[in-house]
């Protein structure tokens, strides 16, 4: 994924844009980076889609596989041990026990 984005001034976009339509060339459009997911109980946090799209199609897609920050640790500082077991009871809809299992 690219690190560094170039953004011309609106000017030059409508003159590029004016160029391309005089040579009869296709006008395209600016693509919008969209962030998708997590969308299913299955994947609370630990998928996320990041999209381009051009209008309504989808032109790349990028799976972000293990995003999964929701500051439990900042939140379990200021807790006893004993406190934070439902904490981690939430962490995974499907297997709850195995992240207690951890913890403890």
């Amino acid at each position: 994924m690219p690190t560094t984005f170039e953004q011309p001034d609106t000017l030059a976009r409508s003159l590029q844009g004016l160029q391309t339509a005089q040579e009869g060339g296709e006008l395209l459009g600016e693509t919008l980076t969209l962030n998708m997911g997590p969308s299913h109980p299955s994947t609370h946090g630990v998928l996320r889609i990041v999209l381009e799209l051009d209008g309504e199609l989808i032109t790349k897609a990028w799976p972000d596989i293990g995003y999964l920050h929701r500051g439990d640790e900042k939140i379990a500082e200021n807790m006893q041990y004993n406190q934070f077991v439902p904490y981690t009871d939430r962490l995974d809809y499907l297997a709850p026990l195995a992240n207690n299992v951890a913890y403890a």
